[in-house]
């Protein structure tokens, strides 16, 4: 890609105050997605399928958006604004692979086999797509979390844990999160 030295300082400038807050280590490099569109100045690529060990050619996740197979055969490739993912699984099953599930805000639901590194890449977007939310105060509801809603909160977290879709660093820092909000 053709180097632009103005784009180039709008990347490095967004990178810089990106970089301390987002869960994951991102890098600088210009790629072209999967979608054949370029990262924005402020979108910073997070994993690629090669960087978790799996073929899948068309998985990239970015800081603000996944790319993945529609479905199983891998046909087709989603863009989708982590904003607009509700939650991610992962299905071991008893015989074959196991698989990834995205729920998506309009109903759909988007899987992909994880033959290997299922839990990592799992909680590899799960934590893009927390990061993304935006905080609750500034959510659509300007009603704030009950102590009820809190504590469903964190019976998820302590699920997730439990069923390993989170390292136990990850459900600390999602504990105090949701105990920090008013």
């Amino acid at each position: 890609m053709a180097n632009n030295p103005i784009r180039e300082a709008r990347r490095a400038d967004a990178f810089a105050r990106l970089q301390p807050t987002f869960p994951l280590k991102m890098s600088m490099t210009d790629t072209t997605l999967p979608d054949g569109t370029r990262l924005d100045d402020d979108e910073f690529l997070v994993r690629t399928a090669k960087d978790w060990g799996l073929t899948l050619k068309s998985l990239v996740l970015t800081t603000r958006r996944l790319f993945c197979p529609s479905d199983l055969t891998g046909r087709t490739t989603l863009s989708l604004p982590l904003t607009d993912v509700l939650g991610v699984a992962l299905h071991k099953h008893l015989i074959g692979f196991a698989t990834i599930v995205v729920d998506i805000r309009d109903g759909r639901q988007a899987s992909f086999p994880a033959h290997i590194n299922g839990q990592l890449v799992s909680s590899d977007i799960a934590a893009a797509v927390d990061y993304a939310k935006p905080p609750a105060g500034l959510r659509s509801s300007t009603a704030q979390p009950s102590p009820r809603d809190r504590y469903d909160l964190l019976r998820e977290i302590i699920e997730l844990r439990r069923s390993g879709v989170l390292t136990e660093a990850e459900f600390e820092k999602e504990k105090a999160r949701i105990l920090e909000q008013p």
